[in-house]
């Protein structure tokens, strides 16, 4: 049951790679490393829902910075102990950082799920 759970997780978050017969009807601008996310050539719900989810991830991502940095500037302010104002605001940090790996992990998984009900 567990590796059920796990091998679930690790299709949807690292996709099989695509077989070589799929490649061969690219041009040849299309085999070259591509510096951005998107494909070249895109269906219009595949690019509706890759606009989707960068407009997501900014959006979650800068909702999630503002709430925490306001919840961690307030408990800087009513902190007044140096030695316990790093013991909290550290924690804190690693935490922001894990939530929003968390958040990009799971938008990256949605986009992911909602591409491949595309197909």
């Amino acid at each position: 049951m567990r590796n059920l759970y796990f091998s679930r997780a690790r299709d949807l978050l690292f996709p099989p790679i695509a077989r070589a017969e799929a490649l061969e009807d690219r041009s040849a601008y299309e085999r070259f490393a591509i510096p951005y996310t998107f494909k070249p050539q895109l269906s219009f719900s595949e690019a509706v829902v890759a606009a989707a989810g960068a407009f997501l991830r900014v959006f979650c991502g800068c909702l999630l910075f503002a709430i925490w940095g306001s919840y961690s500037l307030f408990a800087w302010g009513t902190i007044r102990n140096p030695f316990w104002r790093l013991g909290i605001e550290l924690p804190l940090f690693f935490c922001f950082v894990l939530a929003f790996l968390a958040v990009m992990l799971a938008i990256a998984a949605l986009v992911r799920a909602v591409s491949l009900r595309l197909h």
